[in-house]
């Protein structure tokens, strides 16, 4: 089994005729920090995991501000979900924050597996259950959390998106502006 994808097969309890079969369809990319995966108003019919590297999910406002609503990075699934589904168009732009290795898996193949034998139905349902838990997950932080336990909460439980992710996104993700990030960081060394 390829070392760079153990940790997809390990995530999701792949064995290695599994995970042979899965890249048949699918493929390893390789993007230099800044490259866009999908941009608002495409169409995706691939859902992709992130071997190695960071990516953001965002959004531009109607002001004109960048809001990044996801930040994920090695192990994480990512993509549109509404538009793998449903074939809309995607309001969301998907972009590297560092040199990123990621698999792309294609709808169509995906289907396919899931024709020819029942487990990928569920292999296919714990990659929805991982997607719909990461936006109820965030929804819950944007509702219920200040900005601080955000904040703290990315230290605790992604410390990896801290390492790998600009400051900039970091704020726009928690809501606030870079200085206040400082700010808050500053609080936290002092406690």
């Amino acid at each position: 089994m390829d070392h760079k994808l153990q940790i997809l097969a390990t995530k999701l309890n792949l064995s290695a005729k599994q995970l042979e079969q899965l890249m048949r369809g699918s493929s390893v990319v390789k993007y230099k920090k800044g490259n866009f995966l999908m941009q608002n108003g495409e169409l995706s019919h691939q859902l992709g995991f992130i071997i190695k590297g960071a990516l953001r999910t965002f959004t531009i406002n109607q002001e004109g501000e960048d809001i990044s609503f996801l930040l994920q990075v090695d192990g994480d699934f990512f993509g549109d979900y509404e538009c793998f589904l449903n074939g809309v168009k995607s309001t969301w732009e998907l972009q590297t924050t560092a040199t990123t290795e990621v698999v792309l898996i294609e709808k169509q193949h995906l289907y396919h597996l899931m024709e020819q034998d029942p487990f990928w139905i569920g292999f296919y349902k714990q990659v929805a259950d991982i997607c719909f838990l990461e936006a109820k997950r965030r929804i819950e932080e944007l509702l219920f959390y200040t900005y601080e336990q955000r904040y703290l909460n990315l230290l605790t439980n992604r410390p990896k998106v801290i390492e790998k992710i600009p400051q900039k996104y970091i704020a726009s993700y928690l809501g606030i502006t870079t200085q206040s990030l400082s700010r808050i960081k500053n609080r936290i060394l002092l406690t």
